[in-house]
């Protein structure tokens, strides 16, 4: 089969552009490739001719690897809609449970799947990871990140288990792409080319100066509302902008929405209404932010920050795609995430907070964010950009951002944390046995080939393998260096070692355990990073409930006074979390503690993770006085409710809110729900859910 024949047509697309036709030409199905090129400039339809040659004409698997679930599940969704029907490809999608070997991914084709949840399938030791031929990394300079790590640990690993292993690099420009392909003895294709041109520009003063010299002037001097008005209407175009905090996403586009209403038509506006009504729908008690963003969308503009539901942000994008919504304002987490471009990205600030204060950002991050301006198929050109504050600040920005260099991709693996992490893996997945298994690993690493001097980094690992024994998670001899059964499930369970220690050291103390203590064990650990902040007008407050409670609290209250400088915000993190399977309103929980439900439902997420993996070493340990706490607490934190609705909240259909109603109405278990007629519920619950309550529970 001709794989590049069958993606354009399937693809709906005449020709290759320049940078596909480059990077196709000799080798392309044989060799290890790195493509550097722009963002938008075709690099994903090269992932799916190599995939289709791989599986079609090589016989052999393909696993899709990419940075977050969103992206993961888009391409998939477009693999599948494209290519499976009509080739009779079996494609999967796995990016959830990390303590799994996900088996049933060895009867898929083609896997798509976030980088940590490739390590995770390592770290199971799944079998079917050897016939894996061609590794599709996408977004590879991420490896330069925080996730960085995780990505070099897989690659080195599925080389070192399968020698022919293939990969295919796909990355946005960056200036040590060699120095890249060269640890992956890979082909590079390097490629400027963009389908749809991208003018990059700095706003001062009413005009917009680009980066080869050209001025345009727009009607008004206010930056923002003279670059969206210039967008929007002149040029009947769509607007992303990017802000540096989420409180400023939500500010600026409820400035500017009266802007943008006005110009709104009425089929328009009822169609946005419709949109509006699904956000506000999100959550069984909408909260205000839900109210608001329900209110802005109706107005044709959005915010897009990581305190929106993952419902709600995904009916904005979908909103801003067809063209309904006009506007968005979004935090840069949306410039590394799914396919919603725009004609013209705003940078209000290059600035960002940090612990060190406010801080200009990467050349590379800009880069990330303007490259989401220009859609194909839809614009000629795209426009990025930035709002100066003085004259010699456009200059400057001009010169650095626009017309600058991206900064090089480095590795993150010489941090001692996060060798904690990945060398119990490696050890409890037998890649690293001995001394001499262990260097010869970390010298096929990308930090091996960045830094070459290796014996720093050999004293840093020698340290981590005392502490994994200290804590009991590996055994060492002269010859040998294996995991306890211990150390084995913190591996698979995706536990930081520090963490599963701190929970083994909690659950051994002699606290008298209540749930407020299991969630202050579970806050407790790194993985619930970042915890709330604490005004410190409620520092006082929380103090005195620590003092209250040092008795529940699975830790030694007075060293961790003085020692642990997160002591409070990890408490303010268990207060938060303690209210919500209290049966506190969500809009209640947001007003005390200054968050949002997004915010509020990754913590929940975190924590049941954390809950399960507590439990899962108390089975281990045989810790039996935790087993009915820790699962009773898994089932409040997923529905938000006190002990006594538990039984009721099993039904679908009934959650926190609807419980409770049918509590107070005397209706506490499947008994009486069996029981009820179904007119009497349906004054309970209303006709529709009372119906489906009826046939959750096997009645008509």
């Amino acid at each position: 089969m001709d794989a590049e024949k069958q993606a354009l047509k399937l693809s709906g697309i005449s020709k290759l552009n320049p940078m596909q036709a480059k990077a196709l030409k000799k080798g392309f199905f044989e060799k290890s490739v790195v493509v550097s090129a722009p963002t938008a400039s075709g690099k994903t339809l090269l992932a799916e001719i190599a995939s289709l040659d791989s599986i079609m004409n090589k016989k052999c698997k393909v696993i899709y690897t990419c940075p977050l679930r969103a992206l993961a599940s888009e391409h998939f969704s477009e693999f599948k809609k494209k290519y499976c029907s009509e080739l009779g490809i079996r494609a999967g999608l796995s990016t959830g449970e990390l303590d799994s070997s996900s088996k049933h991914l060895q009867n898929y084709d083609v896997i798509f799947t976030t980088y940590e949840k490739l390590d995770s399938l390592l770290r199971h030791k799944s079998d079917w990871l050897a016939s894996v031929a061609l590794l599709v990394i996408d977004e590879v300079h991420n490896i330069g990140s925080d996730r960085g790590p995780t990505i070099e640990m897989a690659v080195t690993k599925l080389r070192q288990l399968n020698p022919e292993l293939r990969i295919l690099s796909l990355s946005a420009t960056i200036p040590n792409a060699v120095e890249l392909s060269e640890w992956l003895e890979a082909k590079l294709v390097e490629s400027d080319y963009r389908p749809i041109p991208l003018r990059e520009g700095i706003f001062f003063n009413g005009e917009i100066k680009y980066g080869n010299g050209k001025k345009e002037k727009l009607d008004l001097k206010e930056p923002l509302k003279a670059i969206v008005k210039d967008t929007l209407f002149s040029k009947g175009k769509q607007a992303m902008i990017f802000a540096n905090t989420r409180k400023r996403a939500e500010n600026i586009v409820s400035q500017l929405a009266p802007l943008v209403e006005k110009e709104l038509k009425d089929e328009e506006k009822n169609d946005l209404g419709k949109e509006g009504e699904k956000i506000l729908s999100a959550l069984e008690s909408p909260t205000e932010q839900c109210r608001k963003l329900s209110t802005l969308v109706s107005k044709g503009v959005a915010f897009h920050h990581a305190g929106l539901l993952s419902k709600q942000r995904t009916l904005v994008e979908d909103a801003f795609r067809s063209n309904k919504v006009r506007l968005i304002a979004a935090t840069p987490t949306l410039a590394a995430g799914i396919n919603t471009p725009s004609h013209t990205v705003i940078i209000p600030s290059l600035y960002r907070y940090t612990a060190a204060g406010m801080v200009r950002i990467p050349i590379g991050e800009y880069k990330q964010m303007v490259g989401r301006a220009g859609r194909p198929k839809y614009d000629i050109e795209g426009r990025g950009i930035v709002v100066a504050r003085c004259e010699t600040e456009k200059d400057e920005l001009l010169e650095k951002y626009v017309n600058g260099a991206i900064e090089p991709v480095e590795s993150k693996l010489g941090i001692e944390p996060v060798l904690r992490t990945h060398m119990l893996s490696l050890v409890a997945s037998d890649f690293v046995f001995d001394v001499a298994s262990m260097e010869s690993f970390f010298k096929k690493t990308f930090y091996a080939k960045q830094f070459g001097e290796m014996q720093a980094l050999f004293k840093k690992l020698q340290n981590v393998l005392e502490q994994l024994e200290e804590m009991g998670f590996i055994e060492t001899t002269e010859k040998r260096i294996s995991a306890t059964a211990l150390g084995r499930r913190i591996s698979e369970l995706y536990l930081d070692p520090m963490s599963a220690f701190d929970i083994i050291t909690g659950m051994n103390s002699s606290s008298k355990f209540s749930p407020l203590s299991y969630l202050f064990l579970l806050c407790n650990c790194g993985e619930m990073m970042p915890w709330l902040s604490v005004p410190k007008a409620k520092e006082p407050e929380l103090w005195e409930q620590l003092q209250l409670h040092r008795l529940e609290m699975p830790v030694d209250l007075d060293k961790e006074m003085y020692f642990d400088l997160n002591l409070l915000r990890k408490f303010n993190t268990t207060e938060m979390i303690g209210l919500w399977i209290d049966e506190a309103r969500e809009q209640t929980i947001m007003d005390d503690f200054k968050t949002q439900p997004g915010i509020l439902h990754a913590k929940l997420n975190r924590c049941d993770w954390l809950c399960y993996s507590a439990l899962e070493i108390a089975k281990l340990l045989d810790l039996k006085i935790h087993f009915i706490a820790l699962s009773k607490l898994r089932k409040r934190l997923k529905y938000g409710v006190k002990e006594e609705l538990l039984c009721l909240t099993e039904v679908r259909g009934i959650g926190r809110t609807r419980a409770r109603r049918l509590w107070r109405s005397n209706v506490r278990s499947i008994a009486d729900l069996k029981k009820i007629d179904k007119k009497d519920l349906s004054r309970i619950l209303g006709e529709g859910v009372a119906k489906k309550v009826k046939q959750a529970i096997g009645q008509r």
